[in-house]
């Protein structure tokens, strides 16, 4: 993702809601219960209650898919397909 994000020049604020669209359902409900937690998901927040959430990155986690993401297609491709849901994605 950091590749993508660095790619696409990605705000910081617009970070937590495109990496939210690669949530499974599991994955979400904990996103859902963040968000009831903290008043403000940063990226730097996200992160850091991410890993401490899915730390094991060395079996098949969530957060190991989730640095393991590789893009298919073109970036405009990718993005066309992706950016049309962030704004559903809301804390």
């Amino acid at each position: 993702m950091k590749q993508f994000f660095d790619l696409n020049n990605v705000k910081n604020t617009q970070k937590v809601r495109i990496a939210t669209l690669y949530l499974e359902p599991n994955q979400f409900v904990w996103y859902q219960w963040l968000c009831s937690h903290k008043q403000i998901i940063t990226w730097a927040i996200f992160m850091e209650e991410l890993i401490a959430h899915y730390e094991d990155t060395k079996s098949n986690t969530f957060y190991s898919r989730l640095i393991s993401l590789k893009q298919k297609g073109s970036i405009m491709e990718h993005s066309n397909k992706n950016m049309g849901a962030i704004g559903a994605q809301q804390c």
